[in-house]
């Protein structure tokens, strides 16, 4: 299968090219980014009419990197496999669109385990109605947006599991706020050093609490993860799937 990586000097893009190395049925056949160039003698382009014909795109760029590759892909009937964060309504309505017409993978974790704990984080909600939820993400230095997609998606499963909407989020908090408000769901973004990606997501109730944690130890993972949506992908029809597919797939 010959792929596209969309982002490809970036951290991740540079990950994905990485680990494609152990999969013999798998060829990164050119990269597409903000400059021309070339990596590990896989030619990069900046223009996507200069792309050579491909079976499968991956991305991890940036919201405007995302909706180039993403019109590209709808143009030729490429399926495309994203984890591209910092994405608003306009890019999520746009990838519904295309999702009629091409296979589109989106997931802004591609970990399973991440997917995992999103399922036990909306449980526990569930079960605990009355527990204060307060979600504290930690990445490297050099993340371009705060709250991640990960932190936004925990955010969203609780929500949805209590029947809220985003009205009941805050991001941090500063000054005389007064007292926590019940529904109050609260993201608080650390950025440092070369972290990899953690989330701990604690459920505090008054006589106990529920703290779970997902913590990265290599951005591989994460790479990894694109390869098995890759491999998901090439088997299915136009649609919009995410890391819940791949994760009942993998049970």
């Amino acid at each position: 299968m010959k792929i596209l990586i969309s982002g490809i000097f970036g951290r991740m893009g540079n990950a994905v090219l990485s680990v494609v190395k152990d999969y013999e049925d798998i060829d990164v056949v050119a990269g597409f980014d903000v400059r021309c160039g070339e990596v590990e003698n896989v030619p990069v382009y900046d223009d996507v009419e200069n792309l050579p014909p491909v079976d499968c795109a991956v991305d991890f760029s940036s919201p405007d990197g995302f909706l180039k590759i993403l019109n590209y892909c709808a143009h030729k009937n490429i399926p495309l496999v994203s984890g591209t964060t910092g994405l608003d309504d306009e890019h999520f309505s746009t990838m519904k669109q295309f999702s009629e017409k091409i296979p589109i993978f989106y997931a802004s974790n591609m970990s399973l385990a991440v997917a995992f704990v999103s399922g036990v984080v909306s449980d526990a909600a569930r079960i605990f109605p009355d527990g204060d939820v307060e979600i504290v993400e930690r990445h490297h230095r050099h993340k371009a947006d705060a709250p991640g997609g990960t932190a936004m998606t925990l955010a969203k499963e609780v929500l949805s599991s209590r029947g809220l909407d985003e009205s009941f989020l805050i991001f941090g908090r500063y000054g005389r706020t007064g007292e926590r408000p019940r529904n109050q769901i609260a993201i608080h973004s650390l950025r440092g050093g070369e972290v990899f990606g953690e989330h701990n997501i604690y459920i505090s109730m008054p006589y106990e609490e529920i703290v779970i944690t997902h913590r990265a130890l290599d951005r591989k993972l994460f790479a990894v993860g694109a390869v098995n949506a890759i491999k998901y992908l090439a088997k299915m029809n136009a649609g919009l799937y995410s890391i819940k597919n791949l994760l009942n797939v993998s049970r």
